[in-house]
């Protein structure tokens, strides 16, 4: 399996997100959920998701036990770091008018995007070996 291959689960989910939610924009705002937010923290994941692919990837390639560690580790810290940045980021912005329910939205998403990026990965190692 190839690494377009394998990024492609990811590749489609962001596809589909950002259309459900452009096409979902009243019933969403009926809702109290801010489709904005979901669109930009659909786009962050996105691209989180496909930094921590590449330097995983790399890891997946390295010919010691301490590459590929050191790979792992700074994946999860940048996408720990830079996903709690955000957060504080947006809720310092908004202040009072931060829209949790769409946060929630972005927290379930980043677990979507986490899960087809293990899978993938996965792939590619079963079929390294």
């Amino acid at each position: 399996m190839n690494i377009r291959k394998s990024l492609r689960p990811i590749i489609l989910v962001f596809f589909a997100v950002a259309l459900l939610t452009g096409v979902l924009v009243d019933l969403l705002s009926k809702r109290g959920i801010d489709p904005e937010v979901i669109f930009f923290g659909n786009l962050f994941l996105f691209i989180l998701t496909v930094f921590s692919f590449w330097v995983l990837n790399r890891g997946l390639r390295s010919a010691t036990t301490l590459g590929f560690t050191s790979s792992v580790y700074g994946s999860f810290l940048a996408k720990l770091v830079f996903s709690a940045t955000a957060v504080v980021l947006y809720a310092w912005q908004k202040g009072d008018q931060k829209n949790m329910p769409a946060l929630f939205v972005c927290m379930f998403l980043y677990l979507i995007y986490s899960f087809f990026e293990v899978k993938g990965l996965m792939a590619l190692l079963l079929k390294k070996k």
